[in-house]
């Protein structure tokens, strides 16, 4: 396993670690030890997302797409039940159904 990722808090950890499993990676968080802070270094408490080495390629190119202006999109209705969701969510949040063209 690798770290992949050292997020700035546990929600961007967590929804890192959400992308890339939809993505089929599999990761796994580690730390979120931010509760710890001043007793351990502060770069020691930041969560991380872990990835299997052979994983390595295609988590890099998730996370760019991740972190991309491709991410940003105006409202848009769902396909499936159409509800109006906000442009930052990937999935629908009142079925889970995915925005079109998310992985």
């Amino acid at each position: 396993m690798i770290c992949i990722y050292k997020a700035r808090s546990a929600t961007d950890a967590y929804l890192l670690q959400h992308w890339l499993q939809r993505n089929d990676i599999p990761a796994t968080l580690r730390g979120d030890l931010l509760g710890l802070r001043g007793e351990i270094p502060i770069g020691d408490a930041w969560p991380t997302v872990w990835v299997a080495e052979v994983d390595r390629d295609r988590a890099e190119a998730c996370i760019r797409e991740f972190n991309g202006p491709q991410l940003v999109h105006p409202r848009w209705k769902c396909a499936s039940c159409g509800e109006d969701n906000e442009p930052n969510f990937g999935s629908c949040w009142n079925c889970s159904s995915d925005r079109p063209g998310m992985g």
